[in-house]
């Protein structure tokens, strides 16, 4: 029987999505690998539970995370009777159990959650279950995969800008920021930056994650607010907020592991004149120093930038590959860029 997990993204029409997980993949078990089985199921040769857990909490824009049972051509019954006989899949009287479904109408996913009580004895719980079935269409036909851990939990309403003790315009929503931090192959424990941190959306996102951050900004009260957030949150103990210039002096530190960042543009950003282009290149020329690729890591270190579409990214290609790239439709007068920067 074929072994891995399979990973429910959100419904965003965006590259993005896939993209995280693959990272989050690749950060904590490099040698598996990932591919799409449709535009919102992706199946992975990952099967160690406890990374499969890891990369499912930590993922933005995935909804489920767990383990490939089995896929059909269409036959439900198949599906659920491959399902009861699977290595790892404790149901039975005594148990609960939900089914759900991102793809598909609830008279599908009713018909096999029917099947699953009928053959096991096992209770429907909707609120916290045993054992979450999920099951979806892709382009193999239907999938079927299962969970020990529940519903996923979400924080973004906790964590959300006006939330926060400081508050400007121009904050990432937790999300995306999220999304960001994921896209930089930082794992807990590890020193993560942004170089132009404002009100620290990327910073509360990595800390919440255990990941040690350096956020920098050159505005006084940006930085003091910055500050107040991750003291707001409890998260300033492994949190360090400079206030300095990134685009001239970029860290006292000799190396960091992760860098991820949005680059101020806009009326409610601060760029004392600078055109945000003019800032890319002035903070990218000292990243080759700070982000070595030393072959400490069984991952190489990345850079992620996110900036206006329309604004060319001028980095030192002799030092850094551009891996990825991806657009975020905003508005009109507004389409982000991300590009995803492996050091070479």
């Amino acid at each position: 029987m074929k072994t891995g997990s399979i990973f429910v993204l959100s419904g965003e029409d965006l590259t993005l999505p896939f993209s995280e997980i693959k990272a989050l993949i690749q950060t904590y078990s490099p040698y598996d690998s990932c591919e799409r089985w449709g535009k919102r199921v992706v199946f992975s040769t990952l099967s160690d539970p406890e990374i499969l857990s890891r990369v499912t909490s930590r993922s933005a824009y995935c909804r489920f995370g767990g383990h490939f049972i089995s896929k059909s051509e269409g036959e439900k019954d198949d599906l659920v009777l491959q399902s009861l006989v699977s290595d790892g899949v404790e149901i039975g009287e005594g148990k609960s159990y939900a089914v759900t479904s991102e793809t598909l109408g609830r008279e599908t996913w009713g018909e096999l959650g029917a099947k699953i009580k009928s053959l096991t004895g096992a209770k429907v719980s909707l609120e916290n279950p045993d054992v979450l079935f999920q099951v979806e269409k892709t382009d193999l036909g239907l999938v079927l995969a299962y969970s020990a851990s529940g519903f996923k939990e979400f924080s973004w309403r906790t964590l959300r800008p006006r939330a926060r003790k400081f508050f400007l315009p121009s904050a990432i929503y937790p999300k995306l920021a999220r999304l960001l931090v994921n896209l930089s192959r930082v794992r807990e424990g590890e020193i993560f930056s942004d170089p132009f941190c404002g009100t620290g959306s990327l910073l509360i996102e990595a800390a919440v994650m255990g990941i040690r951050t350096v956020g920098i900004d050159r505005g006084r009260w940006i930085s003091k607010g910055a500050l107040k957030n991750m003291k707001g949150f409890n998260l300033d103990a492994e949190s360090l907020i400079i206030r300095a210039d990134s685009t001239h002096t970029y860290l006292p530190a000799s190396h960091l592991d992760a860098i991820s960042t949005d680059v101020p543009y806009g009326r409610t950003s601060s760029t004392r004149g600078k055109d945000t282009g003019t800032i890319i290149r002035q903070f990218s020329s000292s990243l080759a120093e700070i982000l070595v690729n030393d072959g400490k890591r069984q991952v190489p270190r990345y850079a992620v930038i996110m900036r206006p579409s329309h604004v060319e990214l001028d980095v030192d290609r002799n030092s850094f590959q551009v891996e990825e790239e991806h657009l975020i439709y905003v508005h009109r007068n507004l389409t982000r860029a991300i590009s995803i920067l492996r050091r070479i």
